[in-house]
């Protein structure tokens, strides 16, 4: 069995041999020779170690990749223990044993997965798709992209919506479990250090916002999910962790990462995330309206709905959405305000952050939705 390497660096040829021979990607007669190791994510990776690893092989290689990702946990004990105490990489480990295959949405074939719970080793060896246009979540999204992103997020979401077979995904949880309902009690510790760190940064009415978020997050996350149909959610899908194809309308268009924080739940969470924190301020505002109906009627489109969901009509919707950005502001205070950044491309993106999530919720007057 493959051995966990603690760092992307310690994965030698003989481990990726082990590797792909046992995804079948390479015959017994064929090696790899050679690894170069190049480490992406710097300052975007905060929970885990990201590196494209070159492949050389000795033998047959006619079929095999000439690259792959690895994908390990921090090798900062505090980042590591906030991805345990998440259960970040359990659930990334089992989402691509088990359903990454059986989504209508593109997702990085995964070669090796290693989930040992007691044993506190996980790993996961993917396909690379750096050959896919890749954009900058610190300038956001343009309204074409943002449309892509989101239609695709519906398809995931109708494929799953008020399905059954939820129920049987025991390894992901709810939004309700206490492994997410924990994010309260981490927004509440973070706040004081995020303050400290982004609160130069912070639009007027931030931090009151952010003051009463704290005190009802666990209440808004219930609310959320008792008057809304479950489905499957990401629960981080901005610009960072999508991949575009060279053309908008082809059916693979979108390659969808990082799935550590998928959870059962309220869909207009993912929505809420994807339009507060990867859009410049200026798009969301002039297109917020527009992006989010398209979202909707793809959604009721693909389950036969025609233009409004059944059960769901659009002005709930709406006020659910405007209620899960409130939800969101957790994102940018946890990021900010428990982790190493590890870099300046990591604070920029976190000021980005900040800005976006609390300027949305002042937008939409979403304090309104707050529980007495």
């Amino acid at each position: 069995m493959a051995v966990v390497p603690l760092t992307t660096e310690q994965a030698t040829p003989a481990l990726l041999t082990e590797m792909l021979r046992g995804a079948g990607a390479i015959g017994s007669g064929t090696s790899v020779a050679e690894v170069e190791h190049e480490r992406i994510g710097m300052g975007v990776g905060i929970v885990g170690q990201l590196a494209r690893l070159h492949l050389r092989y000795e033998g047959d290689a006619r079929d095999a990749p000439g690259s792959v990702v690895l994908k390990i946990p921090s090798e900062y004990p505090e980042n590591r223990a906030i991805g345990n105490h998440f259960r970040f990489y359990e659930r990334e480990g089992r989402f691509y044993q088990q359903i990454s295959e059986k989504l209508p949405v593109r997702t990085p074939h995964c070669y090796w997965s290693h989930v040992d719970v007691d044993g506190d080793e996980y790993g996961l060896l993917l396909e690379d798709l750096s050959n896919r246009i890749s954009l900058s979540q610190i300038v956001g999204a343009d309204p074409r992209r943002a449309a892509q992103a989101l239609s695709s997020l519906a398809e995931l979401h109708a494929a799953w919506w008020h399905s059954p077979m939820l129920d049987a995904l025991e390894w992901m949880p709810w939004l309700t479990d206490p492994v997410n309902l924990a994010a309260g009690e981490q927004y509440r510790v973070a706040w004081d250090h995020f303050l400290a760190v982004m609160g130069p940064h912070l639009p007027d009415g931030a931090i009151r916002i952010g003051e009463r978020v704290q005190a009802v997050f666990e209440e808004l996350q219930r609310m959320g999910t008792a008057q809304a149909p479950a489905t499957i959610c990401h629960g981080d899908f901005r610009l960072d962790n999508l991949l575009f194809s060279d053309g908008t309308d082809a059916a693979d268009g979108l390659a969808v990462l990082d799935w550590q924080i998928a959870f059962r739940g309220p869909a207009v969470s993912d929505v809420a995330y994807f339009l507060c924190q990867s859009l410049a301020v200026d798009v969301r505002r002039d297109w917020e309206d527009r992006l989010f109906r398209g979202w909707y009627g793809r959604v009721a489109e693909c389950l036969g709905h025609g233009s409004e969901i059944e059960g769901y009509p659009f002005d709930v919707a709406w006020t659910h959405y405007r209620r899960a950005v409130l939800g969101a502001t957790v994102y940018p205070v946890a990021s900010a305000g428990t982790m190493d950044l590890a870099n300046e491309r990591g604070m920029e993106l976190g000021v980005a952050m900040a800005q976006r999530s609390f300027l949305a919720a002042l937008d939409l007057k979403s304090e309104e939705l707050l529980p007495s």
